[in-house]
């Protein structure tokens, strides 16, 4: 009995061509015309076919024609096999004909996907014996297979002129510097416990809060180095109040 699983046509339902015994059509498999000789009686019903003249592929068979084709070209060969009743090497020859590979086909791909995840299951549940054990060692050890095996961050390495850069500059910045995403720096300076760099500039200090109200907005700006809309936002949030806004309306005609 076959797996429903593996058989199961992915890119169904196939249709059958609307031909009759005697009726005239080009098979790509043979390349040339065909008669349709009869149909079978697999669970898809398809007409078999014979070239018209000696000079083709001799032999009667399954007429591939687009329909066919496109089930070669999608679904998995026992999938094939079992729906339209062919033979393991009958398959071969059809995928072979159209270019069809176990990588190309996307029923084989995921078949082999499944049998990978299957087998990688079964050796994770697997218990190794003592015995076995050893013997695996031995042999590692007489390969030297220890050499292909890299521990740890495969990654690029953190140099100190790389970790010199955070907290410094933007995360952006220094993600463009040292070909690393900023995912990548924000967590390397969160481990060494470095401050965001952005949050710390938009902090006010004691010394500019002073200057508010002291010196008009546009000088408190311009030694602060922001923008003169941040620092009336500023300056209004505290409560304190622009003294030179009113010696402008006094003094304006």
């Amino acid at each position: 009995m076959a797996d429903p699983e593996n058989v199961r046509l992915l890119f169904g339902p196939y249709k059958a061509p609307n031909l009759r015994r005697g009726d005239r059509a080009v098979c790509l498999l043979r390349g040339c015309t065909v008669v349709v000789t009869g149909w079978t009686g697999a669970r898809i019903p398809w007409p078999r076919c014979q070239a018209v003249t000696s000079h083709g592929a001799g032999g009667q068979g399954l007429l591939i024609e687009a329909e066919l084709a496109r089930a070669v070209r999608h679904e998995a060969a026992c999938a094939v096999g079992y729906w339209w009743g062919a033979c393991p090497t009958a398959v071969r020859r059809w995928r072979k004909a159209l270019g069809v590979t176990r990588t190309s086909n996307p029923g084989s791909a995921r078949l082999i996907r499944a049998a990978a995840e299957q087998g990688g299951q079964a050796a994770r549940a697997r218990e190794w014996t003592e015995e076995e054990r050893e013997r695996c060692r031995r042999l590692n050890a007489e390969l030297g297979l220890a050499r292909n095996l890299v521990l740890g961050y495969h990654g690029p390495r953190w140099t100190p002129q790389d970790i010199a850069l955070l907290g410094v500059l933007p995360d952006e910045e220094v993600a463009r510097r040292t070909g690393r995403t900023v995912g990548a720096v924000q967590q390397k300076r969160h481990e060494l416990g470095i401050p965001n760099p952005d949050r710390n500039r938009n902090r006010w200090t004691a010394e500019e809060v002073a200057l508010l109200g002291a010196l008009p907005d546009e000088e408190v700006a311009r030694r602060v180095g922001r923008s003169l809309l941040a620092v009336i936002q500023k300056r209004i949030k505290v409560g304190i109040a622009n003294p030179f806004d009113g010696r402008k309306r006094q003094g304006a005609p």
